[in-house]
């Protein structure tokens, strides 16, 4: 099998993205694994999550893509009913095994999985990239803990053991840096209340009273119920 991106091949996936779209003058940044990672947690991701402040069609920004370089190319889901097309960027071959080798990247337009408006000025630069800024990543990666715990396909449920280390690390790191919630009053109020509740199931699924402490500490309730 083809071995995964190595940690430099991300930052020349990710550098090359977040080219591309500024010469386009799309504002981007990065979530996902490979944001938690540039802040410091030990999970090396295997794609590019890259949130977009852009009304565009989200496969319109692809094909931007795929026209300014030849390394990205664009496949077919793997859901046979998708109308859209998976993001593919091409690696250096594995000179010992012969693979042609890939990054995906998802391109997340600003709504989408409740993305929500990031001013320029408000995205940080960690290792001269893009990155969310951290407490909204780490409220993204509780949506996607909660989500893929309550999906119906197995391989993404068993994603929700990553998700639950990436938060218990994103939390540490969080707190260390003195991030609070009342820093970020441009987050939306239903985005905030939203993950509020998430972090009660979160709490009542894991057990961690040392991590209540920490999400209080950053200025979340942990006793929101729906």
């Amino acid at each position: 099998m083809p071995s995964p991106p190595m940690r430099e091949e991300l930052h020349e996936v990710a550098k090359a993205t977040v080219r591309i779209l500024r010469s386009c003058g799309i504002s981007c940044f990065l979530v996902g694994g490979m944001a938690c990672s540039l802040y410091g947690t030990s999970r090396l991701p295997n794609d590019i999550d890259m949130a977009v402040m852009t009304d565009e069609d989200t496969e319109l920004v692809k094909l931007r893509l795929v026209s300014a370089d030849a390394r990205f190319y664009l496949v077919n889901s793997r859901n046979v009913w998708a109308t859209y097309k998976v993001l593919w960027f091409r690696l250096s071959t594995n000179h010992y095994g012969g693979y042609n080798r890939s990054c995906k990247v998802d391109i997340l337009r600003r709504g989408i999985l409740n993305i929500p408006d990031v001013t320029p000025s408000r995205i940080r630069v960690v290792e001269r990239l893009p990155v969310a800024p951290l407490l909204l990543l780490l409220c993204l990666k509780l949506q996607c803990w909660d989500h893929h715990g309550a999906a119906t396909e197995l391989r993404y449920r068993c994603k929700q053991s990553a998700d639950a280390g990436d938060i218990n690390e994103l939390l540490t790191i969080a707190v260390a840096n003195g991030e609070n919630l009342s820093k970020e009053r441009w987050m939306p109020e239903q985005f905030v209340r939203e993950t509020e509740e998430r972090v009660s199931r979160y709490l009542r699924r894991e057990w961690d009273s040392h991590g209540r402490e920490q999400w209080r500490a950053l200025g979340f309730r942990t006793d929101r119920n729906r």
